[in-house]
């Protein structure tokens, strides 16, 4: 016969003898799916969220460059190619990488929001700058109410000495009405479409380099129909060009001539102002009357 031991049946609701409890592993929330707000990959999309981070800088340093920012805006499109993807899978997974995402994708939008106003901004200036070289391509511009103002209220006594750049500048004498002088002193000189002005220069260097006052030096007639002249409105040879004076030391002294062609009816309460002839600001200038 054979011997067998004697097994109780377990109370209702416990294990029989030799068996555990059942643990969390089997069906509880240990086992298989996580749990409330943990991470399922915790590393899912870093990679992606870094090479959008590292690209949104980039681009938003860049965005404001000429030129470089059409670069840019293709830079950014990328960018927003890796940084949504990036954020999706975050999300998706509750990974780390989330904040980085939304970090990379804020600097991304930033930077084509960047291109698109500096673009729009260069845009602008050129269409200034096109305006005025068409404006001033015969050699005459407007005259600003600022700049009628300041000449009307800061010009000097013919024979004043200024300082304008590394120059001091003074107009010594201006004929407003130089037709006979200038026809005189070549005779291929043509008579002018209105009247010829000749201002006189004289001009002293104090710049530490070398000085050359006709390429240095911007020189113009302010009528009085609030029209600017320029040199280029007289294409005579003068007496004493510019171009005849030598490059100038430290110190170094010369007087030479400006040329202006101007309506008839323009050189009542003239004035003349000199300039440095790259400069961005109207306060460079020295304005002098006429007469």
């Amino acid at each position: 016969m054979e011997n067998t031991a004697y097994t109780p049946n377990p109370p209702a609701g416990q294990p029989a003898p030799g068996q555990g409890a059942p643990g969390p592993g089997f069906g509880g929330p240990g086992f298989g799916a996580p749990g409330p707000g943990k991470p399922t990959n915790p590393e899912a999309g870093k990679g992606l969220a870094i090479t959008a981070l590292v690209i949104g800088i980039v681009s938003l340093l860049l965005c404001w460059v000429p030129f470089v920012n059409n670069l840019v805006f293709v830079l950014g499109l990328i960018g927003l190619g890796f940084a949504i993807p990036a954020l999706v899978i975050a999300v998706k997974n509750r990974s780390r990488a989330k904040g980085m995402s939304i970090a990379a994708l804020i600097l991304v939008v930033l930077s084509l929001v960047g291109v698109l106003a500096t673009q729009a901004y260069y845009g602008r200036v050129l269409d200034d700058v096109a305006e005025s070289i068409e404006d001033g391509a015969d050699g005459v511009v407007d005259t600003s109410d600022e700049e009628q103002e300041a000449a009307a209220t800061d010009a000097l006594a013919i024979g004043t000495a200024a300082t304008v750049g590394d120059y001091s500048v003074t107009v010594t004498g201006v004929n407003t009405n130089a037709v006979d002088a200038i026809m005189a002193a070549n005779e291929y000189n043509e008579a002018p479409a209105g009247q010829y002005v000749l201002v006189d220069l004289a001009v002293e260097y104090s710049g530490d380099s070398e000085g050359n006052p006709w390429i240095d030096l911007s020189t113009k007639f302010i009528g009085s129909d609030a029209r600017q002249y320029d040199s280029t409105t007289c294409m005579a040879t003068l007496p004493n060009p510019a171009y005849n004076v030598p490059t100038l030391e430290k110190g170094g002294a010369g007087t030479f001539q400006i040329c202006m062609d101007v309506p008839a009816e323009a050189l009542s309460d003239a004035k003349i102002f000199v300039q440095p002839t790259f400069t961005l600001s109207d306060n460079d200038r020295a304005y002098w009357k006429a007469q």
